[in-house]
């Protein structure tokens, strides 16, 4: 009776004394952010923190609104007023602190004068930050998978997001080929001879858009949920060449999605055939209409075309909602018979959720690592990196002019 007794007071105790503070809320992924009712860049005007109680303190910004990605009744230039909510727990208590960025200001959120993205719920005139990390830097992070074994990229994409940063696109990582523990976790060191894996993936999450150039992954554990993240929730995709077969499970139940779904449902194709590796490609001048899309601003190519080394890939039939602004014409193909002429560059742009916008893609196989040596290769796969994330604006003559003259010393493939 004793003992049932004590036991009696020790649940009354924890009664009186409340529950335990809640435990640290994870920080939410790029995709989820990116389903916020409101998407804004914006300029803070001035901040105030007021105490709710002796744990809770509010911080309302006061913003402009610079650009709007998603949200009604705001356009660039209004005003209003963002609340955000910082928790203080008692010493020796653990809990969620609340709200936090990347920032200076009380729990890293912004101060006066920054400039931030910012994702939130609520109103108007009254926005909510989303919990905990819907202040974000005003520049989006953009992460590049560079796992192929045949084209190098693992020399294309770092400096391919040389480039980008440089373009002022947007902050860039870049993720390579490892192997993993046993255990699903990657390892910290490339290893382009393994499958399995992908450098630092767990900041794959946190990417606002990804660049894949993969070829015949095999990812496991965590390496493929943070990929999932990044790539299938409808943030903007760019891919290159063989990611139309970026995946070769061996017979199982991911098998048919990674395989064969995956490029399907993303870029509109798999993997077909190419016309050998003797032939080349000619790049040919755009479709009338064509040449208006941003992705081909400031491109100029000849009645003749632009010859680059990659040999063509077949990828038709493309569904409809695949946009194609460059074709290619197979050279010396080795296999004759075959349409010589086929899609080299495309976009699609699918719906999502009522109220926000669609989700870009952009696609080419060319990828050849002598393709980067053409200055026009370049200045296209830079500008379908900024057409996807929608910054386009980004780039004008001095921006393509930089990007053409880079020096790059192409290797061999494997």
């Amino acid at each position: 009776m004793l003992c049932h007794a004590r036991v009696a007071m020790w649940i009354l105790c924890l009664l009186q004394l409340g529950a335990p503070a809640v435990a640290e809320q994870a920080p939410l992924p790029a995709w989820a952010l990116a389903e916020s009712p409101y998407q804004l860049e914006v300029t803070i005007l001035s901040v105030e923190e007021k105490k709710q109680d002796a744990r809770t303190t509010n911080v309302w910004h006061r913003v402009r609104v610079e650009r709007v990605f998603a949200g009604d009744r705001l356009k660039s230039g209004d005003e209003t007023a963002v609340v955000s909510q910082v928790f203080r727990n008692s010493p020796g208590t653990t809990g969620s602190s609340g709200d936090r960025g990347p920032f200076k200001g009380l729990n890293g959120l912004p101060v006066k004068g920054d400039r931030a993205r910012l994702f939130a719920g609520g109103s108007a005139s009254t926005l909510k930050t989303r919990s905990p990390n819907g202040w974000q830097n005003a520049e989006r992070t953009i992460s590049f998978v560079a796992a192929d074994d045949e084209y190098r990229s693992e020399v294309t994409m770092p400096f391919l997001a040389g480039l980008v940063e440089a373009s002022k696109i947007g902050l860039t990582r870049v993720h390579f080929a490892t192997g993993d523990d046993g255990r699903g976790s990657s390892g910290d060191k490339p290893d382009l001879s393994q499958r399995t894996g992908l450098t630092d993936d767990s900041q794959l999450r946190f990417a606002d858009a990804a660049v894949l150039f993969m070829r015949f992954r095999e990812l496991h554990g965590n390496s493929l949920t943070n990929f999932e993240a990044a790539a299938m929730h409808g943030l903007p995709l760019v891919g290159f060449r063989t990611s139309t077969h970026a995946f070769r499970y061996p017979d199982g139940p991911g098998a048919k999605r990674w395989n064969d779904d995956f490029p399907v449902e993303t870029f509109g194709t798999g993997w077909k055939f190419h016309h050998g590796h003797k032939s080349t490609t000619r790049i040919l001048p755009p479709d009338a209409g064509a040449q208006e899309h941003a992705i081909l601003a400031g491109i100029e190519i000849p009645t003749e075309g632009v010859v680059v080394p990659s040999w063509l890939y077949h990828v038709e039939p493309l569904p409809p909602d695949c946009r194609v602004l460059l074709w290619g014409e197979a050279l010396e193909s080795e296999s004759p018979g075959a349409p010589q002429r086929q899609p080299l560059l495309w976009v699609r742009e699918r719906p999502r959720k009522q109220g926000l916008p669609p989700q870009r893609i952009a696609f080419t196989t060319l990828g050849h690592p002598g393709d980067f040596a053409n200055p026009t290769v370049r200045v296209l796969t830079v500008q379908m990196i900024a057409w996807a994330i929608g910054e386009e604006e980004r780039m004008g003559d001095a921006a393509r002019t930089a990007i053409g003259s880079a020096e790059f010393d192409a290797p061999p493939t494997n």
